[in-house]
């Protein structure tokens, strides 16, 4: 079996996973959430012009770094920017640890893992 087609199914068994499934729904429920959209807008707003003062060579004061943390907060409060969140963190997980497996693969370590008979702390 060509290296492609591995890598292809590898992708669609990520698709079919319960925590991509998780995600896709917390995104779709999130994106319908008028609330959760001003907030995500207000908040990306905030934090790109905090970055062009950061790259400006400004110091960033007080008063802009609360403002940022006050929309984190909000961010936390939404309950569907907060699903979102959990499910995007969930799934990152998954994707860390497929790396570690293939990485593990490739450098010749824990043969187990690469198996996918995670009991040595790899998984």
């Amino acid at each position: 079996m060509s290296i492609m087609k591995k890598a292809q199914e590898l992708g669609e068994s990520i698709v079919e996973s319960t925590e991509y499934s998780e995600l896709k729904t917390a995104e779709e429920t999130m994106q319908a959430d008028e609330s959760a959209q001003a907030i995500l807008q207000e908040f990306q707003a905030k934090q790109r012009m905090l970055q062009m003062m950061q790259m400006n060579g400004q110091e960033v004061n007080d008063e802009t770094r609360n403002e940022l943390e006050a929309l984190q907060a909000k961010m936390q409060e939404n309950e569907n920017i907060k699903n979102f969140m959990d499910a995007q963190n969930k799934f990152n997980k998954v994707m860390q640890t497929v790396n570690q497996v293939i990485t593990s693969a490739l450098s010749g370590e824990e043969e187990d893992c690469a198996s996918g008979n995670c009991g040595g702390g790899c998984c």
